[in-house]
C-alpha cells in the first residue's frame, strides 16, 4: 500500500466518523444536522456548561436537593472531548499543510471540509517526508480517537509463531497502533532494566520499524524447531 493510499484510508475513515460524533454525545437523542459541525469555541462552551451543570447537581445532591421536572440528558464528555480534539487538530493540521505548501487555509470551514482538502493534497504532501509523516500520524491518531469515542473496537490479529522472549504463542498485532504485543502476562526477559520487570510491568512490544527483526526471529525459531 502506497503512502497516499494508506493516509487516504485513515482520513477518509475519519471523515465518515466525524458526523456521527454529535449523535453519540447524547445516546438515544436525535440531533439536528446544524449541530453536526460545531466550531471549536461552541464545543468548548458546551463543555463548560456541562461541567457547571455537573457541579450544580453534585452540590445540590449533597444538600439533599433534587431537581424538579425533566432533567437534561447526560452528555458523554468523552465524546465531546474527542470532537473538540478532532476539530482543533484538523484545523491545525490543515494550517501546517498549507504553510508548508505555500497555500491559504480554508476560512471558517468545517472539519469535514478541511479533511477533504487535505486528502486532495496528499500527492503533494507525499513529496515532503517530514510533512507526510506528520499527516499520517495525525490522521491515524484522530481516526482512532473518533472510532474509540463511537465505541468501535480496534481489530486485533493473532500472529502465527512464538514470542521470541517467552516462546509462547501469544503475539497479537494491533494494526491501528502499528504494534505487535506479547499478551502473555508471564513474559519476562533477562534484562533487569526492561520495563517487564517494573512494579507495573509493561508487556514486550515491537513497533512497526521492528517488525522485520521480529519476523526474522520468529522464522529462525521455526527453522530450529523443524
Amino acid at each position: 500500500m502506497t503512502y497516499v493510499e494508506k493516509t487516504y484510508s485513515r482520513l477518509d475513515s475519519l471523515r465518515s466518523q466525524v458526523p456521527l460524533l454529535p449523535d453519540a454525545m447524547i445516546p438515544g437523542t436525535p440531533r439536528r444536522w446544524v449541530e453536526r459541525d460545531l466550531s471549536a469555541s461552541e464545543l468548548a462552551r458546551q463543555a463548560v456548561e456541562v461541567r457547571e451543570d455537573r457541579v450544580d447537581r453534585v452540590e445540590n445532591s449533597a444538600k439533599g436537593l433534587k431537581p424538579t421536572g425533566n432533567s437534561k440528558a447526560p452528555l458523554n464528555l468523552g465524546v465531546l472531548d474527542a470532537q473538540v480534539d478532532i476539530t482543533v487538530s484538523i484545523r491545525e493540521l490543515e494550517e501546517a499543510v498549507c504553510d508548508r505548501l505555500g497555500i491559504t487555509p480554508l476560512a471558517g470551514a468545517s472539519a469535514i471540509d478541511r479533511i477533504t482538502r487535505i486528502i486532495a493534497l496528499l500527492s503533494r504532501i507525499a513529496v515532503d517526508d517530514e510533512l507526510a509523516e506528520h499527516v499520517l500520524a495525525e490522521g491515524t491518531r484522530l481516526e482512532r480517537r473518533a472510532r474509540q469515542a463511537l465505541g468501535d473496537d480496534e481489530p486485533v490479529y493473532k500472529i502465527k509463531g512464538r514470542c521470541p522472549v517467552c516462546d509462547s504463542v501469544s503475539l497479537r498485532a494491533f494494526p491501528d497502533r502499528q504494534v505487535v504485543v506479547c499478551v502473555n502476562s508471564q513474559c519476562v526477559c533477562d534484562d533487569l532494566m526492561c520495563l517487564c520487570h517494573a512494579t507495573k510491568p509493561i508487556r514486550h512490544r515491537w513497533i512497526h520499524d521492528q517488525w522485520d527483526v521480529l519476523n526474522n526471529e520468529i522464522s529462525a525459531e521455526e527453522r530450529n524447531a523443524a
